[in-house]
């Protein structure tokens, strides 16, 4: 059944761009449509992980719980962006802790549909895959960048 509320949001989303609107009606079928209301704890470091989301309105802070015993705030991420990508590719636990910071609407991926689009629709996987590889590695980038600010120089 189509949901054409969320295939016009996946359309504004560039994580899935590449994709033509009959390939995003498929996509839609497998993604969920969720509110949070601020202050929201998405799910916590070490958690198992289950699904990506994309946010199409509002805010959510990614915090971690630091070696010396205090929470830091990794980044901020807004409409557009997405969060939780790794774990539709590994079995690890959640890296960080995702909190809504204000009233906010996600689209969510589980990763078991996730698995059903790549294994059922070979081409429109293979595009999800691509692109997200891509996140992934701007976010190691992004990661490695801010690292180098932390680590003694040689």
């Amino acid at each position: 059944m189509r949901n054409e509320k969320i295939i016009k949001e996946l359309l504004d989303l560039s994580f899935f761009s590449g994709l033509n609107y009959e390939q995003l009606a498929t996509v839609s079928e497998h993604i969920e449509s969720l509110d949070f209301q601020p202050e929201t704890k998405v799910f916590s470091e070490g958690d198992i992980g289950d699904s990506v989301y994309f946010i199409i309105e509002g805010t959510f802070e990614v915090i971690k719980d630091s070696d010396w015993g205090e929470t830091v705030k990794l980044t901020t991420l807004t409409e557009g962006n997405s969060f939780g990508e790794m774990s539709v590719i590994d079995n690890q636990p959640r890296s960080a802790t995702v909190v809504s910071k204000t009233k906010a609407w996600v689209l969510k991926l589980k990763k078991d549909n996730f698995n059903i689009i790549v294994d059922k629709y070979h081409d429109i996987g293979l595009i999800i895959l691509k692109r997200m590889s891509h996140f992934l590695c701007r976010h190691v980038r992004q990661s490695n960048e801010a690292l180098a600010d932390f680590i003694e120089p040689i």
